[in-house]
Formats: C-alpha cells, structure tokens, sequence
C-alpha cells in the first residue's frame, strides 16, 4: 500500500495572537511572518473576560473586527514586504478614515473649506451605506467606484431647506463638481503618501467626470425688492436681515457675525461704513452703508451681541423667505446668495463700475464680478429689443 503525501498546509503571513494584561484583558495583536521576516503589530482591540453573554458578544464583535483587519494586511502584503509595513497599514486604511484626515485640514486651511470637506464626507458615507461597502479599504478604490460615486452625486438630495429627502433638489451641478473635485484631490493625497500607487479618478475619462457649470444667478430686480419691502413677513428678523443684505451684499454667514464694532465712522465724521473680515474668503470688506441699509438695520444691543437674532437652522430661514416671497407675488426661489446676487446686479444696473463692485462684494477675481456684468449686458440687450416689438 502506498504511502500518503503528507498534507502541506499553508501558513498564514498573518496571524491573531492575544496577550494577557493586568486588568484581566487581553490585548490582539497580528504576528506578521513574510519571506523570513517577522513584525508585531498590536491593534488597540481588547478581549474582556466572558462573565456573561454581553461579554461574549462583545468579544465575538471585536474578534471579528481583527478577522477584517487581518485579512486586509494578508491582501495588502502582495507586492509589499515586511519592511514596508507602515505602507501596508496605509493601503488598508478605510477610504472614510483617510477622507477623515483629509477633512482635518492643516495650516492655512480656510473654516469654509474644511465644511465642504466634511459635506464630501457625508456624502461618501451615504454612497457606501448605499451599496453596503461601508468598511472598503483604499486599496479597493477603483474607477468602477469612481464611477458609482458619481451616479451618486448626480441625484443626491439637497437638505439645505428641507427635511424631507423625498421633496428635497438634487444638488446643483456645480456642488456635485465641488464634492467630486475634493474626492479626486483626497486621493492624489494618497498617492503623495505614498498609500496609493495611483488616482482611480484618473482611470475615467473627461465626459464621465462631473463638469462645472456656468450657473444661472438668481436676483431681484428693483421692483421685486420694493415688492417684498411692502410685504410682511411672519418672522420680521429674517426680512430685515435679507434686506440689509439686498443693499450690502453680505452673506449669511457674515450678518450672523456683524456687531456694532464692525460699523465704523470715515475721518469726515459723517460717512458710516461697515468694515468686517468676511467669514468664507478671511478678506477684509468695506461697505459704506447707504441710508436703505440703515433703515434694515436693528438696533445695537451692545458692542459685541450680533445686531441681528436669526434662526440658526436653515430650514426655518428657507422656509421663511419662501412664505415671504408667495405673499409678495415672487415667484424666484429666495435665499442669502439672491439677495447678494441682487446687490452685485444693482449696483452695476445703477451706474457703478465692475471694479468698484468686485471691491464691496469683497471678490478675490474680478472674473466673478463680471458675471454680473454680463446680467446686466443681457437686460440691456433686452431693453433694445423692446423698440423692434414695439415697431412691428
């Protein structure tokens, strides 16, 4: 009878051992043993003795967490060798870990910048939980993910002013680009670490990216401004204050901030203008305030209290403008960038030059100013128009 082969079995490179701690713990930790070299790496999970079933089943939920994280180090090895151990642990980061960190900023990050970050983030966790990868891996990021990110982001729901996904916008197209830009810059910072061989974003082609585009502005004209001026609103500091802002051009989050130290008087002794660093730019403005701003304008309550009590959620404020502007007749969707975009067209409908303009509205690029000036060009336009329809 012949003899049998003796089974050779396979070792694994990677392999969960524990060690007994002083509190009766004890502590996982991977022994790693790869072409004849051997790495510890201690994972921060912990087994608690199993005194009752709440126990075990935490137990079994963190052994399960390790199983995860070894079976990662094992596919993240191939190419790797021990010595590289640092960049295998990168590789098999979570994407949300790395996103994170990215979110995190570092020095000279604007707070405007990492809130969008963060808005990425949130929508990078609701398309894994969408197709239940929320646990994948750097490393497993690919184009056909890319791609899927994208699908995503062309439909994902705006819960800016509503609470109800149902009957919530998609966003717009440029803040799909905005959130798919900061992905794509999220992983050619992983290829500068050194984690990623190259950017996945890279594999798709330019048409199956998500592109800007030139957005539509919405204003009011002077009529409509002198329309809502005429028509009450059921929370008045929300009116005032989206006035105040159709004759200065701030933005929310700038007449949240504004107190009476940022109204300062010229040398003249009469001129008053309001002198503030804007929150999402960290410029400095000036704005001379002309006598309709005044009239929006609450009284001090102090030196450093807000001149203007709004709600902090936008819900309310949207829902707010949108009632004040079905009373008014106003069929345009109504928000703080309306009422910017409205002092950007009025002051150039009004006679003031593109660069003074660009100088209140506090641009860092007079390209954006011109988009304004182009509104106005077209309402001229239409206005020439006007004679041939009359004529016929």
């Amino acid at each position: 009878m012949a003899r049998q082969k003796k089974q050779v079995k396979f070792k694994e490179p990677v392999r969960i051992r524990t060690k007994p701690l002083s509190n009766g713990n004890r502590s996982i930790f991977l022994d790693v043993y790869w072409k004849g070299v051997r790495k510890y790496e201690y994972l921060k999970l912990y087994l608690v003795p199993e005194l009752d079933a709440a126990c075990r089943d935490r137990n079994n939920e963190t052994m399960a967490v390790a199983e995860r994280i070894k079976a990662e180090r094992i596919m993240s090895l191939n190419g790797h060798s021990v010595a590289e151990w640092d960049s295998v642990k990168k590789g098999a980061m979570l994407l949300t870990q790395w996103i994170g960190k990215y979110c995190k900023g570092g020095i000279g990050v604007k707070e405007s910048t990492l809130h969008t970050r963060y808005e990425m983030l949130n929508t990078v966790e609701k398309y894994l939980a969408s197709i239940n990868r929320r646990h994948i891996s750097l490393d497993d990021i690919d184009a056909d993910f890319c791609r899927g990110y994208v699908k995503f982001l062309r439909s994902f729901p705006n819960s800016r002013y509503t609470k109800d996904l149902s009957k919530a916008p998609v966003i717009s197209a440029n803040t799909a680009s905005s959130y798919f830009a900061l992905f794509s810059t999220c992983m050619n910072n992983a290829v500068k670490a050194g984690i990623l061989r190259e950017n996945p974003v890279n594999k798709l082609d330019p048409r199956e990216r998500l592109q800007r585009k030139e957005g539509r502005k919405e204003y009011l004209t002077i009529e409509e401004v002198k329309l809502l001026m005429d028509t009450d609103c059921y929370r008045p500091e929300v009116k005032q204050a989206f006035l105040f802002a159709c004759f200065t051009g701030l933005r929310l989050s700038d007449i949240y901030a504004l107190t009476p130290r940022h109204i300062v008087t010229a040398p003249d002794g009469y001129t008053q203008y309001i002198s503030i660093e804007m929150k999402k730019t960290e410029r400095p403005v000036t704005i001379p305030l002309s006598q309709e701003a005044w009239r929006w304008l609450p009284e001090a309550k102090g030196d450093d209290v807000p001149f203007f009590d709004l709600p902090t959620t936008a819900t309310v404020i949207g829902r707010a403008l949108r009632m004040w502007a079905e009373a008014a007749g106003i069929r345009k969707h109504l928000s703080f960038h309306v009422s910017r975009h409205t002092f950007g067209t009025m002051m150039l409908t009004l006679g003031a030059d593109i660069y003074t303009t660009s100088k209140l509205m506090g641009h860092t690029n007079i390209k954006t100013t011109e988009i304004y000036a182009k509104i106005v060009d077209k309402k001229k336009e239409e206005a020439i128009n006007l004679i041939d329809g009359f004529f016929k």
